[in-house]
């Protein structure tokens, strides 16, 4: 197993295009100043319709890429408010570890690698590194 704390995953970013799509299909109004487009947009509660659709939308890699970013600070902001449905975090979990090729990055940086502390981690770092452990053990 490879623990995170040393693992090297490549940087990956969202792109123009999967934002444009992803802000047509939930009504999201274009920032073209937006650096954190998806803590920006984090809604814990549209959760479950960002869920639904990375299953039911027909998305290329990038646009599920982007949208798993959204649905991670979503559950993020969800966890924080102690809104996060076990069974829809179990749903999120599996798409993680499932795709994980895709999203070994967003797992990587939510794992919060560098940190020395809780208060330098997110509410959801626990439950990502879980999801790291599964995904590349």
């Amino acid at each position: 197993m490879v623990d995170f704390r040393s693992a090297t995953v490549p940087d990956r970013f969202s792109t123009a295009d999967a934002h444009s799509r992803l802000d047509a299909e939930f009504g999201f109004s274009p920032d073209q100043y937006s650096q954190d487009w998806d803590i920006e947009l984090a809604d814990a509660s549209r959760l479950q319709e960002f869920v639904d659709a990375y299953f039911a939308l027909d998305l290329d890699e990038d646009e599920r890429f982007t949208l798993m970013e959204l649905i991670v600070a979503s559950a993020d902001d969800a966890l924080h408010s102690h809104k996060l449905d076990a069974g829809l975090w179990g749903s999120i979990h599996n798409l993680l570890v499932s795709d994980s090729s895709i999203h070994a990055c967003t797992i990587h940086s939510w794992c919060c690698a560098n940190s020395t502390c809780e208060d330098e981690e997110f509410p959801l770092s626990p439950r990502i590194r879980a999801v790291w452990c599964e995904a590349f053990d």
